[in-house]
């Protein structure tokens, strides 16, 4: 039997396989290492691009295999952290809610997910300089880090029931409104053309995100014990991502995306028959 893997594609499968000890350590009531696990998920699919331009580029496969690892990773590795952190008891710092109310939560990350897997497998969606709709990547490490960070871990929190399940319910809205951003056409800068002002920009925010989060890193476990930290700095930098990343695309270029996607929409109507 022809094996179709490529050393790129067994790096794609730490991704997915660091989305399977996410779930498994959700699944053991470990909301901290399933933050944890699924960063080492984005370890590895940070680097499998890296690996195959080194040894002579991808292919549809491995793009199809990234696509699902991201499913598993980014998708279902959420929904089980969320449905954890809703129906843990609120003595134990969860939000104490019905296990179907929190299953409808938890099934929004696996739903959108599912769907835009489809989606993205079905029609090609090339548009090289930016990601249309929230990467998923960027999605899943922030539902993870918001539960890991000391925005679900502080003295206060912990003294007032009431605060807490204010909180929760915030978090509720928070993770309905940014699984349906993963589902939209609204543009993330992905690749911009090179010496261009957005090119900087992203260069500028990948330093920044990796100086303050390494940095949180080394100071709460030197200075704290912990790395909670490190889930505050991650939170924070994804906060600025999700919500001001569009922002910084200049006018001209989202009417580019807009003329894009309203002839992508037409294309799926015409094939789909809708």
């Amino acid at each position: 039997m022809h094996n179709p893997m490529k050393l790129k594609d067994y790096v794609t499968l730490g991704n997915a396989l660091g989305g399977l000890a996410a779930m498994v350590a959700a699944m053991h009531g470990n909301l901290d290492w399933a933050c944890y696990f699924m960063v080492i998920a984005w370890v590895f699919d940070s680097f499998d691009g890296v690996v195959a331009r080194m040894t002579g580029g991808g292919n549809k496969f491995g793009s199809v295999l990234d696509n699902a690892a991201d499913l598993i990773a980014y998708s279902l590795a959420p929904s089980l952290i969320i449905y954890l952190a809703f129906t843990r008891p609120a003595a134990e710092g969860g939000a104490g809610w019905p296990i179907v109310a929190a299953f409808i939560l938890a099934s929004l990350p696996t739903a959108f997910g599912v769907v835009r897997f489809a989606r993205n497998n079905v029609k090609d969606i090339i548009l090289p300089e930016f990601h249309l709709g929230l990467p998923r990547t960027a999605y899943g490490l922030y539902i993870a880090t918001l539960f890991t960070s000391h925005i679900f871990h502080n003295p206060w929190l912990d003294a007032d029931r009431h605060l807490q399940g204010v909180f929760y319910i915030a978090a509720a809205v928070f993770i309905a409104a940014t699984s349906f951003l993963t589902f939209t056409f609204l543009p993330y800068w992905s690749k911009p053309l090179k010496g261009s002002g957005a090119s900087k920009l992203v260069v500028f925010s990948i330093y920044w995100f990796l100086i303050t989060s390494l940095g949180a890193l080394l100071i709460g476990l030197i200075f704290l014990g912990d790395a909670r930290l490190f889930a505050d700095a991650l939170f924070l930098n994804f906060t600025l991502y999700v919500w001001l990343g569009p922002l910084s695309i200049p006018k001209h270029k989202r009417r580019e995306v807009r003329r894009y996607t309203q002839q992508l929409i037409r294309e799926w109507n015409e094939e789909m028959g809708t």
